[in-house]
């Protein structure tokens, strides 16, 4: 599958014993310089899943089952090109491992294949009855699917070998809440999420019958995610515990490496040519990593961005490009969930960063009111956002008479409307209005303007 605090501290070793891995943390010297992303609300409603198709410049959003939310196509920038009106209710989304069909899961219980050029559906994978699929991955030339029980009398996998044909039906893996990635060489890395220790599957469903190729008991708790290299060599697995995205080798799951988080792991990806980890963390705060690059195999990052406090890596949607140069993610409000921002960064492709554009005007009025100023602050960013205080976002305004001291004629909050005017009885001389922000994290840039009136 495509494939959320403490920052990373000084040199430490912790040996455990259970597996016999030695995991080396990074001390700050090695952390490379954090960059601070903005995000972009994108043109959804609610959002499921997401999948990156780099050679056809496009992004795909999946807005929920059972609802009449279409499927969303944007550029890699977040801009929409087009809503499949067609194509609702979808959970999950994904490209075949040719790239020439889009898999579909859509309100439960089928997947549907369109052509990833024309965008028109090409073929159907239903479901029996009583199992509800919510998602999806190619495996080889099989399409397999987790679903749910809903009246089948247990959780599990189907897997498919052509459109229109009955689903095998699969239960002697995970059969609880099953969290999948496919590869190209038909192995299926599988677990269940909500039950924890985790026991991890990699099951070979090329053949006619699904063959556990191995397992490997206790590799974590509360399951998020695995993500396989495209060269199929290795899964990384994102569980909540431990604090650490673990490597393994395909298709024994022997140990591989271990990519230190440091806080609650949230996901995880590899750019298209193996070379390069992506590890997302959640619940951190500003001034923190968000999400860290590293090199195959080595456990120093090269990369770091920050999302801002409160602004949580939503699951599933950190992926990399073909050549680990350019990443894309998508974060939420972490108290309302009402904002979908995109986010793009990586070394070849700096991300948008906080700015602070803040504006300040004054005139005086005519005739009765020539002694009255009338002030007026406008801005584009930051914003406020819905949420926690920490997405707040105050302005002060002072005036200051010549030889005195300033004075509080405003205190706005930056919302959208982008403008904030006040009121000030004028002296003789000359009266100087300034407008300034500070953001209490120290996250965007603080930022002061001044206009003057004489009267």
């Amino acid at each position: 599958m495509r494939a959320r605090g403490l920052a990373l501290g000084g040199l430490a070793l912790i040996t455990l014993a259970s597996v016999g891995i030695v995991l080396a943390r990074p001390s700050s010297a090695d952390e490379p310089p954090l960059v601070k992303s903005v995000g972009t609300q994108l043109p959804v409603q609610d959002l499921r899943a997401m999948e990156l198709d780099e050679a056809r410049g496009r992004l795909y959003f999946a807005q929920g089952a059972g609802s009449t939310l279409p499927l969303v196509i944007t550029d890699l920038d977040g801009v929409l090109q087009t809503k499949l009106t067609a194509v609702t209710g979808a959970s999950d989304v994904v490209l075949s491992n040719d790239h020439q069909q889009l898999l579909v899961t859509q309100d439960y219980d089928r997947v549907t294949a369109l052509d990833a050029d024309t965008l028109v559906p090409s073929a159907t994978y239903d479901a029996p009855k009583g199992a509800c699929v919510y998602s999806a991955e190619p495996a080889g030339d099989k399409i397999v699917a987790a679903f749910l029980d809903c009246g089948l009398g247990t959780s599990g996998l189907l897997i498919w070998s052509a459109p229109g044909t009955a689903a095998t039906v699969y239960t002697d893996g995970p059969n609880y809440h099953p969290i999948i990635a496919g590869a190209a060489n038909g192995l299926l890395v599988a677990g269940d999420t909500g039950y924890s220790p985790v026991t991890t599957y990699v099951i070979d469903v090329s053949g006619a019958t699904p063959t556990i190729v191995s397992r490997r008991a206790d590799t974590g708790s509360n399951l998020i995610d695995y993500a396989i290299s495209p060269d199929g060599t290795e899964v990384v697995e994102t569980v909540g515990n431990p604090y650490e995205h673990h490597s393994y080798k395909l298709p024994d799951l022997s140990d591989a490496t271990v990519y230190p988080s440091g806080v609650y792991p949230a996901d995880a990806a590899w750019s298209g040519d193996s070379s390069t980890v992506a590890a997302g963390r959640s619940s951190t705060a500003s001034n923190d990593a968000d999400v860290l690059f590293y090199a195959k195999g080595t456990t120093t990052p090269t990369y770091a961005v920050d999302f801002r406090a409160d602004d949580e890596l939503w699951k599933g949607t950190l992926l990399l490009n073909s050549t680990g140069t350019r990443a894309w993610a998508v974060t939420y409000d972490d108290t309302y969930q009402n904002v979908q921002l995109l986010h793009s960064f990586g070394p070849g492709h700096p991300p948008k960063a906080p700015a602070t554009d803040i504006h300040v005007a004054a005139r005086t009025g005519s005739g009765k009111d020539k002694s009255t100023a009338y002030v007026t602050v406008t801005w584009t960013s930051p914003y406020s956002r819905p949420g926690s205080s920490t997405n707040q976002q105050f302005m002060q305004l002072y005036a200051t008479p010549a030889g005195s001291t300033a004075r509080l004629i405003g205190n706005p909050e930056l919302t959208t409307a982008g403008t904030f005017t006040a009121t000030y009885a004028l002296p003789r001389g000359t009266t100087t209005f300034t407008a300034r922000y500070k953001d209490f994290e120290n996250w965007y840039p603080e930022a002061t303007v001044t206009t003057t009136l004489t009267r």
